[in-house]
């Protein structure tokens, strides 16, 4: 699916937002269904002299996009020196307190790609493994070998509500000093893709 938005008659905001996503299931065997998701995304001020503005730039994390990262998590930083000046005070190194000044602050382009097999675990009581890979980045510029990559596994019930997630994301080469965990766990309703 292809959208386009226009923002900016009758308002104070003037910019251009693309979406592109592309989805593909297969089902394969013994109730294994190959999920694929593929997305791209730009903003493009219509204004040269002013940027798009900062709350609709792109940040990736979070059980939607990269599911072994924090929501909101991966994509372009910025410095921040009251973030600098706090993290000093509160006993951090200057070097400890560089790095956590740099806050996400999004891009103007975004891509990430989520592979997942899921299977049938409790098939009576509707629950359905899942085991996933996604690899993406938010910036101005995209990079491959820029891109965050994560793998994970989880459960989905098949509830009277709707489907629950529960999910857990393991970042591939984390950044410790963005203060990156581990181990990411994220519960959601809804399909993910």
């Amino acid at each position: 699916s292809v959208s386009l938005e226009y923002a900016g008659v009758g308002g104070t905001k003037d910019y251009t937002k693309g979406f592109g996503t592309f989805r593909y299931y297969k089902k394969l065997f013994w109730e294994l269904v190959w999920r694929n998701n593929l997305t791209y995304g730009f903003i493009s001020s219509n204004d040269s002299s002013k940027p798009p503005p900062f709350n609709e730039l792109f940040l990736l994390g979070g059980a939607n996009s990269l599911r072994g990262f924090d929501w909101f998590t991966v994509g372009r930083r910025k410095f921040s020196r009251t973030e600098r000046d706090r993290a000093i005070t509160a006993g951090n190194t200057a070097e400890e307190a560089n790095n956590r000044a740099m806050l996400p602050f999004g891009g103007t382009q975004q891509f990430y790609y989520n592979l997942e097999f899921q299977f049938p675990l409790i098939t009576e009581a509707g629950i359905k493994g899942v085991v996933f890979y996604d690899i993406g980045d938010a910036n101005d510029s995209l990079v491959i070998t820029d891109f965050r990559q994560d793998v994970g596994f989880g459960f989905r019930w098949f509830s009277p509500i709707g489907p629950l997630r529960f999910e857990w994301g393991f970042p591939l080469e984390r950044k410790s000093q963005y203060d990156e965990e581990g181990v990411n766990f994220e519960f959601a309703i809804g399909a993910p893709f």
